[in-house]
């Protein structure tokens, strides 16, 4: 049911309740021992007690609305129960900051009155939990969004409904409702903490609204803005008010924000773009090498606090960009970030919920380590800190990004974290308190793939905390279903080998948390472990389990799902060509028991040709990656063709058909084979087709970019494609349109092989009018090395000798939001020609301010030769 619908307030009144609290909300010079928090006449957010900087890193986290509710109540999962689950991997990964946009229209009704019901009773309940382990809150109350995402928007009666986010800012009865919203909010008392949420000392700021779009004036932006602060000063809220400033940014509305009697300022980054359906798969650290602010030099903006309310690298993998971030979110001045989304344990299996963003400490475990990493980078390094430009950047104090080795690590004195196998070794091992990895490292050697923390409790006693296998099943950020299992977590006993000063190899490992019965026997360091929580011990020291104790545990607590069952899965990516003569090397992911495989590789249509190749676990590449390497492959140029049979308990079972029985069984029907080309050693190395490539292009949004088209048409021969882009104007900024191709990773074993005199072979047109292209080629280091060539009407094919090609700019794709970070990137190289072997794709690049007409051009393969 509503509250009783509270007082509205007309807006001439407000206006004079907020001439005369102005100087108290814009400066906050004066912060009483009631209020946690406070931003100086500098802009910098203190805490009120100490007058430390505030420096906070967390997550956003919904399963107490929209369809993470949902999605919980569908599977039969206890909202609170899980809630329990997630608080607690949060503090296990030292998270310190938690944000919610609160959905407005799941808690109020259409006067703006707030509703007593299930979803705020979770909010409540989430943030006492988050409260018992140190965590930290900024509430949103307004999101505006509906909550059906990503199903269709169900039907809500909220302060949201029937107005676009320009009217909220302008219809006088809309705003009412949010007076009157934003009054019953900040007073509401949480039952579980016992403080309305203006009072809670947890809750140390307010955001008003999520994602604004304001119509009207700059000056009605900031009188709108000042009646929202206005309902909630009216309440008694005495903390830091921060508000929007990023989204559909433009100077004018960036001085109006700031002009606000507001104490900060907030942000968001997603510096992949959103929503690509499939993973990235060029080198993303240069998109976030830097996060340079528009606003800066205002002076309205001086006073302002900063904060990131969302961020995160959108359809990425690789566990490498949290770190890097952060360090840039310091470098521009940040005090508070918050990743969106955390995904719920229960849900997480299917990565439904935003299947752009993932992350969790299970399903995900190398992110989940890195976000770790990028926490003690928010914390550990300076605001205004500056490590250089990419590929400088990689190394910064402690810590180290590697896209190369799909790594990040922080080597500290105290702390060691790693997201997969590294030969690092810590600077002082022998001070060393808290240890977080995947893989193995010279002091953890472990055979499994989750995540695993070793914390020192005190000396010669440490608590070790395993997590079951993270095994992918399928691309995480295509469209998702609870039906899917994108990530299955697998329970399996694995070997560990400890290498610690503090323990030496004679020590005891004792199962720690509730019903978990392994029993385990150490020989030399090494130990067969099963996920769960364990003491680990010099003998003669006391394994009280309270020594192991978390912050807000009673007791140890491990939190993880059973092992998911599911069929034998092989994935394998086929190389784009294979060399006569040379050695074929063959990686697979096998998921489920296998006590072999072996893969059968000939020339098509010679059987007599077969080759059987066993393939082996990969030393530190966990449980599931095998590789093996096809010593004797054909001399002669054509076709081969291979197969895998992965045998377990006496069955076998072929891939890629995923049939039963082996492939040469009189009555096996189902044959199936990877095909792959056999060149010889000189044949040109196809680096972009227009068929081919369909999906590995990284393309500018249109949102702030030029006006462009892209299309596929006809190329110079039935079998040939031509990838046509035209930009119907160079107006707006950046007065260009650039398209960039990215080579998979399995195709580029042949880039070490390039012999002499390279040249690359470019077969393109001019579309419309004839003008020039420039063509480049990317390498992984970050750098861009390019020429321009004229292109005509007719089809002709451009020879371009590599060394003709120089270092020039890398354009940032996909365009990230906001729109304001970086377009144009150089790379800090000292190389004077480009290393082949590090070729990750093309560039292709049209414009400029001098050009006003709609031009384009269509390219259909660029090949290099030598």
């Amino acid at each position: 049911m509503p509250l009783p619908f509270r007082r509205v307030v007309p807006l001439v009144a407000l206006l004079v309740l907020l001439s005369a609290a102005g100087s108290e909300s814009r400066a906050q010079r004066a912060p009483s021992d009631a209020t946690p928090t406070y931003v100086d006449e500098h802009g910098v957010f203190r805490w009120s007690q100490s007058r430390e900087e505030v420096g906070l890193f967390g997550v956003n986290y919904s399963t107490a609305f929209a369809y993470a509710f949902r999605a919980h109540e569908r599977l039969g999962v206890d909202h609170r129960s899980a809630i329990d689950a997630d608080v607690a991997h949060m503090a296990r990964m030292r998270l310190d900051a938690f944000r919610i946009h609160v959905w407005d229209r799941e808690v109020s009704d259409r006067e703006g009155n707030l509703l007593e019901n299930e979803h705020l009773d979770l909010l409540d309940y989430l943030l006492a939990r988050l409260s018992e382990r140190g965590i930290k809150t900024i509430l949103t109350p307004i999101a505006w969004w509906p909550p059906g995402y990503p199903e269709p928007d169900p039907e809500t009666n909220g302060l949201s409904d029937g107005y676009t986010k320009s009217q909220m800012s302008l219809d006088p009865v809309s705003r009412r409702a949010q007076v009157n919203y934003l009054e019953q909010f900040i007073s509401h008392e949480n039952p579980y903490r016992g403080y309305t949420y203006a009072e809670d000392p947890d809750v140390i700021a307010i955001e008003i609204y999520n994602e604004p779009n304001h119509g009207g004036t700059p000056d009605q932006t900031t009188e709108y803005i000042n009646t929202l602060v206005g309902a909630l000063r009216g309440e008694g809220l005495s903390k830091p008010i921060f508000y929007n400033i990023s989204e559909r940014y433009s100077d004018a509305q960036g001085r109006a924000v700031c002009a606000a009697d507001i104490q900060g300022v907030a942000t968001q980054w997603y510096p992949t773009g959103l929503v690509r359906g499939r993973s990235l798969l060029h080198n993303p650290l240069p998109n976030v090498d830097s996060y340079p602010l528009p606003f800066e030099g205002f002076d309205e903006c001086q006073d302002k606090a900063r904060m990131v309310y969302e961020y995160d690298a959108a359809d990425v993998d690789l566990p490498i960009m949290y770190p890097a971030m952060a360090r840039a979110f310091r470098g521009a001045g940040y005090q508070w970030a918050t990743q969106f989304a955390y995904d719920p344990l229960a849900i997480a299996y299917s990565n439904t919920e935003y299947q752009t963003h993932f992350l969790n400490l299970v399903f995900t475990p190398g992110k989940a380590i890195s976000y770790m990493i990028a926490a003690e980078v928010f914390r550990r390094i300076p605001r205004g800190s500056d490590f250089g430009t990419y590929p400088e950047t990689e190394r910064f104090g402690p810590f180290r990004v590697s896209h190369d080795q799909g790594l990040s690590e922080m080597a500290s004195e105290d702390m060691f974290y790693h997201t997969g196998s590294t030969e690092t070794v810590p600077p002082q091992p022998v001070g060393l308190r808290h240890i977080a990895g995947v893989g193995s490292s010279p002091l953890v050697q472990y055979q499994g793939s989750g995540a695993y923390f070793l914390d020192r409790a005190g000396e010669g006693i440490w608590r070790l905390e395993v997590y079951p296998d993270a095994a992918p099943m399928v691309a995480p950020f295509t469209r998702g279903s609870l039906e899917r299992v994108a990530v299955r977590a697998v329970r399996a006993p694995r070997t560990m080998r400890l290498d610690l000063p503090d323990l030496g190899t004679d020590f005891t490992v004792r199962a720690a948390d509730s019903g978990n019965h392994h029993q385990v026997t150490v020989e030399d360091g090494s130990f067969v472990v099963e996920p769960g929580i364990y003491v680990v011990s010099r003998p003669g020291v006391d394994q009280g389990l309270e020594q192991i104790l978390l912050p807000g545990e009673e007791r140890p607590t491990f939190h993880a799902p059973p092992s998911m069952d599911g069929p034998l899965v092989v994935r394998h990516d086929p190389p784009l060509a294979i060399v006569t003569g040379e050695p074929f090397l063959i990686k697979a992911d096998v998921v489920g028991a296998a006590d072999s495989v072996e893969v059968f590789f000939r020339r098509v249509g010679d059987w007599r040709s077969t080759r059987r190749t066993l393939l082996q676990p990969v030393k530190g590449g966990g449980p599931f990656q095998y590789a093996g390497t096809i010593q004797d492959t054909p001399q002669e140029t054509g076709l081969g063709e291979y197969l895998m049979v992965v045998h377990s308990g006496g069955e076998a079972r072929t891939f890629p058909a995923d049939a039963a029985g082996g492939p040469f069984a009189w009555d096996q029907t189902e044959a199936e084979w990877w095909r792959v080309q056999i060149v010889a050693p000189d044949a040109p190395i196809v680096l972009f087709d227009a068929r081919r490539d369909l999906d590995n292009l990284l393309v500018p949004n249109r949102l702030e970019y030029v006006p462009f088209n892209i299309a596929w048409t006809a190329g110079t021969t039935e079998d040939r494609l031509g990838f046509r882009a035209e930009a119907e104007s160079f107006e707006p900024s950046p007065h260009h349109l650039a398209i960039r191709s990215v080579l998979p990773p399995s195709f580029r074993d042949r880039l070490n092989g390039v012999g002499d005199d390279p040249h690359l072979v470019v077969a393109a047109r001019a579309d419309g009018r004839s003008g020039q292209i420039e063509v480049g080629l990317v390498l992984t280091n970050g750098s861009a090395w390019a020429t321009k060539i004229e292109l005509g009407p007719g089809w002709s094919e451009h020879r371009v000798p590599v060394s003709a090609l120089q270092k020039s700019t890398l354009y940032l794709l996909p365009r990230p939001y906001p729109q304001f970070p970086p377009y144009a990137f150089n790379a800090r190289v000292d190389d004077e020609a480009p290393d082949l072997s590090k070729v990750e794709g093309l560039q292709f690049a049209i414009g400029g301010p001098a050009d006003q007409k709609p031009r384009g051009f269509v390219v259909e393969r660029v090949t290099l030769h030598w």
